[in-house]
């Protein structure tokens, strides 16, 4: 995922462009312009709008003064939980009306959250600037509340980036403060004092981070030991250098919480960004269009089919009509002239096996000669052919069963009867050539 950081203050604009994934960070560009009256704020997004490339969360870094924080204590673990009911817990604790103020909160120990606010009117202001100019952000927040990800941070450290002094106890933030100017060791050492008096312990040693805490290394009046961070090994292809490392620390921090997750947005509510729903809802629109042009498409197809079958078959009506009246020009209009030319046709058929049997008949009143007196029941079954007759005598009947040989494949003579006159009744079966049929 690429994130476009901005930090912007009075003097200059800071940017960042990095990638990041679960196991690495890129730094793909970086800038920092200066804000004058020959340039200014909206002249340097412009400039920035028209070089970026790509489509990355933009998230913007106010400054830390326009936010304002308390910490409050509730029985739940749910932040989503604990937003729902913040707005009615500080209701009356603020002197601001609660519906003015676009509300966040950073879980801060055990059942204790950092509840944080800035006027609406505010974040407002900013996000029509910066989209005026070319660049609309997607999230609105601000550096301090991402120092927990602050590469080679302590846990539990005091951190000053030369405006900003802020807590961390156990990687989360506790309390920040924003300075209108340059920080000086006496302002830490107040606030320093002013937190141990409130009750509050204070961490092992004070960090230092930018280019603007050069003059504090050397203070011996600090109640806390000094530490310059300087630039983690498993970073040293992603800053060359101590300068750099001062300078992108906080948006390289910004980033990686936005990636994981716990980076307070203040674009919440009436602020929400909604850019990339309205985007979204153009390519539902557009593929919803798709769709139907599809389905339409599929339907005149459809059509298209059945109007070409339907003219198939009418053209085919027509041509069995045509050949029904050519077969049968006497004859009036059949009501299905397919099933009376097949009855026709059966009919040859018939017609055609009868002189077939006819023939078989003769074959057989040449074969019985005088001796057979006569045959009074013939049966042909396909090439089966069954036999009943009278004979003058079993003798005729063996005869009449020799004669048959060059008709019949196989014969075989049934029950002889004889009757008191000496003739004999008689049946005979046998099984007809191939090639007497």
């Amino acid at each position: 995922m690429d994130y476009l950081i901005l930090q912007a203050d009075e003097k200059q604009l800071t940017v960042a462009h990095f990638g990041v994934s679960r196991r690495s960070t890129e730094l793909i560009g970086a800038a920092s312009i200066e804000l004058n009256e020959e340039r200014s704020l909206g002249d340097a997004v412009r400039n920035i709008a028209e070089k970026m490339t790509g489509s990355p969360r933009v998230v913007l870094c106010l400054q830390p003064a326009l936010f304002a924080q308390r910490i409050v204590s509730l029985p739940l673990n749910d932040l989503r939980k604990v937003r729902e009911v913040l707005t009615a817990h500080l209701q009356g604790d603020i002197a601001l009306p609660v519906e003015d103020l676009a509300l966040e909160v950073m879980p801060a120990g055990e059942g204790q959250f950092l509840a944080l606010w800035a006027r609406k009117s505010d974040i407002s202001a900013a996000i029509t600037q910066f989209r005026e100019a070319g660049i609309e952000p997607q999230v609105v927040s601000s550096l301090p509340f991402a120092l927990a990800q602050l590469p080679g941070v302590p846990a539990d450290s005091v951190i000053c980036d030369g405006s900003t002094l802020s807590l961390l106890s156990g990687g989360r933030l506790t309390y920040f403060r924003a300075f209108n100017s340059a920080v000086t060791a006496t302002m830490i050492s107040a606030t320093l004092s002013a937190l141990e008096l409130s009750g509050g312990a204070l961490p092992p040693r004070l960090c230092l981070i930018g280019d603007e805490v050069g003059g504090l290394t050397a203070d011996d009046t600090l109640p806390l030991p000094v530490e310059v961070l300087e630039v983690p090994q498993e970073l040293g292809h992603l800053f060359k250098n101590d300068e750099t490392f001062h300078q992108l620390a906080g948006l390289y921090a910004v980033a990686r919480a936005n990636h994981a997750g716990t980076l307070p947005d203040f674009r919440s509510g009436e602020l929400a960004w909604t850019a990339g729903d309205a985007k979204l809802r153009r390519k539902l629109l557009l593929t919803l269009i798709l769709a139907a042009v599809i389905v339409v498409l599929l339907f005149v197809n459809k059509g298209l089919q059945y109007r070409s079958a339907a003219a198939d078959i009418s053209s085919l009506n027509k041509s069995i009509t045509a050949i029904y009246r050519e077969i049968f020009p006497s004859r009036a209009k059949a009501v299905d002239e397919i099933s009376e030319i097949k009855g026709e046709i059966k009919k040859l058929s018939g017609v055609e096996n009868s002189s077939s049997y006819l023939d078989i008949l003769k074959k057989l009143g040449e074969a019985k000669g005088a001796t057979i007196n006569g045959l009074y029941e013939a049966e042909l079954d396909g090439r089966n052919l069954r036999i009943k007759g009278d004979a003058r005598s079993a003798q005729a009947v063996n005869e009449f069963k020799a004669a048959l040989v060059p008709l019949l494949a196989s014969t075989e003579l049934g029950e002889v009867k004889s009757r008191p006159d000496g003739t004999v009744a008689f049946s005979l079966t046998g099984i007809l050539k191939e090639d007497t049929k």
